[in-house]
């Protein structure tokens, strides 16, 4: 009977412990898969603070002859960015960085008077109502009664908040900080004939995020085809123009061509090397990318030791230290062509800087891996005339040189030298109308020694073109130490820049474009 009664009590001892362990385990289990946003706040709302951020519409400019005209206002349009911390409820005090930026995708818009008036101005409102002042790279200006900054003819990223500290204090006691931007752009009206803007696109966002935002041609197009990668993502450069029809004063050739101050254009490539630290007599910059090359220039000129002392090398000189913007302390100087001394004409198939120089001592120093990733390039050697070369604009220039009106003249080889259509538009658009030389009483002041500061092609010392001037049998034109475009005897002397294109092929594999960080290839 006894033993019925423990059996009994174990019995029952099981079945209790088997409903307490099923029990807690059905709990565990409905714990665990219960609404998950529940638990995530019970679990986590003492430990972690929430940082969200927000965006209004993107803005955008449309201006029609409806909508804008004399003594009509401006064209604006506004939208705002919000960042919103939440503190933990263990701590309620939080803090945190944040990034604001304005990428400006589309800008159509050009300065449409010769003083370059600003015309799309960038308002900003902080959170705590005061007005932006101060933004790098921008000039914060006054048109009339419209304060902002000047970003007429921007393109990409305006950075507004960098590394932005919003923090939540433990005094306060919602435990939450909200702070919102309002940012607008209005287009000014100047009451004057500002027709060319009509109907030109502005498209832009905001971007409000943690992290800072590395938005570039080099992070996008890095492992990618460099000629494709660019011209899809010119609008991330704003030095890179798309030289469309419609773009005023432009090739209209579909090119993307850099322009801009020598300092300020990210377009320098390091050729020829795999030297961690690019030398400098291996740093190239991009003119631009035409069909499907990408086409680079020297940037410092080439030295004796590159180009060698035969051919038609003459001597070395002295740079000036008042314009020349390199860092050699000789220049080495070669005829265009002596290979009959004064009797030389103007023709580049002869040249010895051509032949010997450019394309045998040259090439032969880059090597077989390097020279591999230059195409032959069908050059136009026909020239042009002084009236159409020097003394119009940059639009007659191309045309007479390589466009339309060109001269049937061509030569092929891998290396050449700029034309001189690439030194025009290598400044910023508002010098496109300029001519290159203006010898009339106060011509420095219009013609393109005004344009050497914003121009990076510009290198401060006498330098060869690839043209030939057609008025007379024995000229070439050339770039001269001031900036103004001259043409010369082709037995006189001047720097040199090896020009070539390319392969199209050539991937872009890092960098960001910069003299310290230029662009690799592969």
């Amino acid at each position: 009977m006894e033993n019925k009664k423990k059996n009994m009590l174990l019995v029952i001892t099981l079945f209790t412990l088997i409903i307490l362990v099923f029990g807690a385990t059905y709990a565990y289990f409905v714990a665990q898969t219960g609404n998950a946003q529940s638990a995530n706040i019970n679990v986590t709302a003492n430990t972690t603070d929430s940082l969200m951020f927000s965006v209004g519409k993107d803005l955008s400019l449309n201006v029609t002859q409806e909508n804008f005209g004399e003594g009509a206002g401006n064209v604006s349009d506004a939208t705002t960015a919000k960042a919103t911390l939440i503190a933990n409820n263990k701590t309620n005090a939080a803090s945190y960085n944040y990034y604001l930026y304005l990428f400006v995708g589309k800008n159509e818009f050009v300065y449409t008077t010769e003083e370059r008036t600003p015309e799309i101005l960038l308002q900003v409102t902080r959170p705590d109502g005061t007005v932006l002042t101060s933004l790098e790279g921008l000039n914060y200006v006054t048109v009339g009664d419209t304060s902002g900054f000047d970003i007429t003819t921007r393109k990409g990223l305006v950075t507004i908040a960098n590394s932005k500290l919003i923090e939540v204090l433990e005094s306060n006691t919602e435990h939450k900080t909200e702070e919102e931007w309002q940012v607008g752009i209005a287009f000014v009206n100047l009451d004057s004939n500002q027709q060319e803007n009509t109907g030109k696109q502005f498209n832009a966002q905001l971007k409000i995020q943690q992290e800072e935002l590395i938005y570039n041609i080099g992070s996008v197009c890095k492992g990618q085809n460099m000629a494709e990668c660019i011209k899809e993502n010119y609008e991330l450069d704003s030095s890179i123009y798309y030289h469309s029809e419609i773009l005023a004063n432009g090739a209209g050739d579909n090119s993307y061509r850099y322009a801009g101050a020598h300092d300020t254009v990210k377009n320098f490539v390091c050729f020829g090397t795999d030297a961690e630290t690019c030398p400098n007599d291996n740093l190239y910059r991009i003119i631009g990318v035409f069909d499907n090359g990408v086409k680079l220039i020297k940037y410092d000129y080439a030295t004796k030791e590159q180009l060698g002392t035969g051919g038609d090398y003459s001597q070395e000189t002295d740079p000036s230290t008042t314009y020349y913007k390199g860092s050699q302390s000789k220049i080495s100087t070669y005829y265009w062509n002596n290979v009959n001394t004064s009797n030389s004409k103007a023709n580049w198939n002869e040249s010895r800087l051509n032949t010997v120089n450019l394309n045998g001592t040259y090439l032969n120093n880059l090597g077989s891996v390097w020279t591999n990733k230059i195409a032959t390039t069908t050059w136009n050697v026909g020239g042009m005339s002084a009236a159409n070369g020097r003394e119009k604009d940059a639009k007659t220039a191309y045309d007479y040189e390589v466009g339309a009106n060109k001269t049937n003249k061509t030569y092929e080889a891998k290396i050449g030298l700029m034309y001189l259509s690439d030194y025009y538009y290598g400044a910023l658009p508002n010098h496109w109308t300029k001519p290159g030389c203006d010898n009339t009483s106060g011509g420095e002041t219009r013609d393109y020694r005004i344009a050497v500061n914003e121009n990076w092609m510009y290198m401060g010392y006498v330098e060869w073109t690839i043209s030939p001037s057609t008025d007379t049998t024995n000229y070439a034109f050339g770039v001269s130490t001031t900036g103004l475009v001259s043409n010369g005897i082709v037995f006189s002397v001047g720097a040199v820049r090896p020009t070539f294109n390319l392969v199209p092929s050539v991937e872009l594999a890092s960098g960001t474009g910069t003299k310290a960080d230029p662009y690799r290839i592969s």
